[in-house]
């Protein structure tokens, strides 16, 4: 077996991976310079774990996004660092034929869902205000409802990251319904519904969590008409793709106080563009799309991958191999 991998993946993992199979053919790379011999010599190999290094060396050299890509059809199997597959790259991954490409939906759910209920509880706490007031050596107690108990907690997209915010919202306390494609019951949730039974929630809702993919059916599904029925005390974080959102509507909602809150850590643009009304909007809190980021996640990444390189081996299933005609999250 011929592996393809970064250079700093051989230095952690090389021994992890010869003990695997000691005959295994291990090529290792430095993700930003593709201008090495190395990447045109690589001859038809079985797997190229792409990193989040060669991810975002891509994105930010075309050059890069060019040779990787160059690369990537002369590889069987292609294990992606990212959860989400809209990444430049990837779309032209896929059109390659006669490859399977996982992508790492599983890896980042747990520092997500931490993001979510840090944001949670940054403004069930109003810990921005303390700060405020602590600036200004202002002392005086903050009344408000600092519980989350029995609130209700509603997460459009329930998918693995859906999940993980699931668990830490029953270990809360909270109501937690979960909002799916294909509903099925679920150890954390109260209950799975689908798509057309969440407009009678909304007015109800006090948190809503977007953990949706892009596609045809969830872009723009957050408009003018979905933020009214809202309730006017809901906090609405996104931690799924920008798409979702109709962003002039949602920092409308959130100035005229049709909402109360909105923490997102993704934008339909990113950057996002210095025009936008986000940045300005009544108690929006923007985050640079890293609620995933953390160093035991990477090491998951690379787990996964070594899992599916025993996979192919003992003839069993790919996990998270992508569907292009399936996109539920």
């Amino acid at each position: 077996m011929r592996i393809v991998i970064s250079e700093d993946n051989n230095s952690l993992y090389r021994s992890k991976l010869l003990a695997l199979d000691a005959s295994m053919e291990i090529i290792a790379l430095n993700p930003l310079d593709s201008s090495s011999p190395d990447w045109e010599t690589i001859p038809e190999s079985d797997a190229l774990f792409m990193c989040y290094q060669f991810l975002f060396a891509a994105r930010d050299n075309p050059n890069i996004h060019s040779s990787l890509l160059s690369l990537s059809k002369r590889m069987k199997f292609i294990q992606s660092g990212f959860a989400g597959m809209d990444a430049p790259i990837l779309q032209d991954v896929l059109k390659i034929e006669n490859i399977q490409i996982a992508n790492a939906s599983s890896v980042y759910a747990i520092p997500i869902a931490h993001y979510v209920f840090s944001q949670i509880l940054r403004w069930n706490k109003r810990i921005d205000q303390h700060i405020e007031f602590q600036q200004s050596k202002h002392w005086a107690p903050i009344a408000g409802d600092g519980e989350l108990t029995d609130k209700t907690l509603v997460i459009l997209g329930y998918g693995g990251i859906g999940k993980q915010v699931a668990k830490l919202g029953k270990a809360f306390g909270m109501r937690v319904t979960g909002i799916k494609r294909n509903p099925a019951d679920d150890e954390y949730a109260d209950e799975v519904l689908e798509l057309d039974q969440l407009e009678a929630l909304l007015p109800l809702t006090d948190y809503l969590v977007l953990a949706l993919p892009d596609s045809s059916e969830t872009r723009d599904i957050v408009n003018a008409d979905f933020l009214k029925k809202l309730n006017n005390s809901a906090m609405l974080i996104n931690v799924g793709r920008g798409s979702a959102i109709i962003e002039q509507d949602l920092a409308k909602a959130l100035n005229s106080e049709e909402i109360s809150a909105a923490a997102l850590d993704t934008t339909k643009n990113e950057p996002l563009e210095n025009s936008s009304l986000l940045w300005t909007a009544k108690n929006c809190f923007i985050s640079a799309h890293d609620s995933a980021h953390s160093l035991k996640s990477l090491i998951r990444a690379f787990e996964l991958f070594f899992q599916n390189i025993k996979n192919i081996q003992n003839g069993q299933p790919i996990k998270n191999l992508y569907n292009l005609e399936k996109t539920d999250a």
